[in-house]
């Protein structure tokens, strides 16, 4: 073939695949603006019940870091749960909040398509929270949420971008892979990144009306020379229904080496204001982080004997301050900021420790509120580690009180002198005497009381058997778990004696000496002026 043909033939095959290419490109349709407007952005998400997988990720320009939030269902010991990965698959309660999340992004639509070009993403604040896409300095990055079924299929990918200006309630968004950039009305109140939002917020399930009494154990850990620094000793009885809710049951001091009771003064009263305040912080205590525990710890997070040996775990205690301590021949933990033990009527007993600050915790300082979310008021960032635990102290259970069983007397069982003695009695001397029970009768009065002893002692164990159940389901929800609380929260429950103890207000100019006729005793006579003069004194409507 000479070079003519050659040519021709390279030249003929060019053609060829030019057509080819032609004939066989993708066809690029162009959408008009105009008719996406009122369209559904993911027609196919109806269902928010169907979530099983929620991602966000968050990316914060100020340090130039990404932050992942993950909430999922997974199987735990064949039951379906859900869990936060990224806190060490702590256990979510999130039922409720994942299905308003994702009410909250079924139907959206599209209001405008704002652009569709790459080089739009920055303008509109919708770049993806890619790490590895990112460079330092980076703005224009949005927050993406991802949602995801059962199957792992995804149900909406979206990366929510800035606000529309002069228009509330209206974000741009873009679809996750895709260019297009649309005006859509989106709350986002619930895609929250907050650890406290997607748990049980009330940690320990305590309900104060049952408590009974607060131990306060005021010492510290003497890390450089491995000593206990005690320093007092309170406890204190509440009784919600009592005229005098609270009382002082012990106080004591630790001085010079030994153990001093301290009793109140004149002037000297519990504060039932500080009291108060550390009743409400208990009832509702929020951890705002967590970390999990190290292996070896027994069900009811006592250190067992060969706990002391593992030092991996010894020092992951000393870490946050906890430490371990060998008293004969058991095992037990301290805590450097003293402890506060809360005693229910169940006989649950609470044990609640507080250790170290809390280093790196996810809580932001200062951190603003999303859209819908209330702003709270901004605490200084410190937190704090708390190690909880549950004992049962059967001693708060009142005992059964029996009745004594009455005796059957068998005839002839009357001493001969007792017989006597009743002989020189005159008709004067002796008393009416009741009428005596048979023998039947005695019988069946004894089996009557029996039945109510056994009933009582029935009670008594059933009580002692829920009260520990109580405490083992308590130590089986705590045992994994440092958990991580506000500094705020930590200085209204770690009360020292002079927070618990404050002198008497004393009345006001005027008011000193004066009685108050509720204190006087009703079998107390008065004469009338001096009645007259008490009313006086009583505020208006109370007369």
């Amino acid at each position: 073939m000479n070079e003519i043909s050659k040519t021709l033939t390279f030249v003929a095959v060019a053609a060829v695949v030019v057509l080819l290419a032609v004939f066989t490109r993708p066809v690029l349709h162009t959408v008009n603006p105009d008719d996406l407007r009122g369209q559904p952005l993911y027609p196919d998400f109806k269902d928010p019940l169907a979530v099983t997988s929620l991602e966000i990720v968050e990316f914060d320009e100020e340090t130039a870091t990404v932050h992942p939030f993950l909430v999922k269902q997974v199987e735990v010991k064949g039951k379906t749960r859900w869990v936060i990965p990224s806190h060490d698959n702590y256990p979510a309660d999130a039922k409720n909040q994942m299905a308003s999340a994702a009410a909250g992004m079924m139907g959206l639509k599209i209001l405008e398509v704002a652009g569709d070009q790459r080089k739009d993403q920055r303008e509109y604040g919708v770049i993806d929270p890619d790490p590895k896409a990112l460079r330092v300095g980076a703005t224009g990055v949005g927050e993406r949420i991802v949602m995801q079924d059962k199957d792992g299929k995804e149900l909406l990918a979206l990366v929510i971008g800035k606000e529309v200006p002069d228009r509330p309630g209206l974000r741009y968004v873009r679809k996750v892979g895709e260019n297009p950039i649309y005006v859509v009305e989106i709350n986002t109140s619930k895609l929250s990144t907050k650890f406290d939002v997607w748990i049980e917020r009330n940690l320990l399930g305590i309900t104060t009306w049952d408590m009974r009494r607060l131990w306060f154990r005021d010492y510290s850990v003497d890390e450089l020379n491995a000593a206990l620094v005690q320093r007092g000793d309170m406890r204190i009885a509440y009784d919600d229904a009592g005229q005098q809710r609270w009382k002082l049951i012990e106080d004591r001091k630790y001085e010079a080496g030994k153990w001093t009771t301290v009793k109140l003064t004149d002037d000297e009263e519990l504060n039932t204001v500080k009291l108060g305040e550390m009743k409400t912080a208990l009832d509702d205590l929020k951890i705002v982080d967590v970390r999990p525990k190290p292996a070896g710890l027994s069900a009811d997070l006592k250190a067992d004997a060969d706990f002391a040996n593992q030092q991996e775990a010894v020092q992951s205690l000393a870490r946050r301050g906890f430490f371990v301590a060998k008293l004969d021949k058991r095992v037990e933990l301290f805590s450097n900021e003293g402890e506060v033990r809360i005693t229910m009527k169940d006989g649950a007993e609470y044990v609640l420790r507080f250790g170290e600050i809390a280093v790196g915790s996810t809580v932001k300082k200062d951190e603003k509120p999303k859209e819908g979310e209330e702003a709270k008021q901004p605490d200084n960032g410190v937190n704090r580690y708390l190690f909880v635990m549950a004992e049962f102290n059967p001693d708060i259970i009142p005992k059964p009180q029996f009745e004594p069983l009455p005796e059957i007397k068998q005839k002839g069982d009357a001493a001969p002198e007792d017989n006597k003695a009743e002989e020189e009695k005159t008709d004067e001397d002796q008393p009416p005497k009741p009428a005596e029970k048979t023998e039947a009768e005695l019988k069946a009065e004894r089996e009557r009381i029996e039945r109510d002893n056994q009933r009582k002692q029935d009670e008594y164990d059933r009580l002692l058997v829920e009260g520990k159940k109580h405490v083992a389901d308590l130590n089986a929800r705590f045992a994994d778990w440092y958990y991580i609380i506000s500094n705020e929260v930590y200085q209204k429950i770690r009360l020292a004696r002079d927070e618990l103890i404050k002198e008497k207000e004393k009345p006001a100019e005027g008011e000193q000496g004066k009685a108050d006729p509720s204190d006087v005793p009703s079998d107390v006579a008065f004469p009338a002026e001096v009645l007259e003069k008490l009313k006086a004194q009583q505020p208006a409507g109370e007369k």
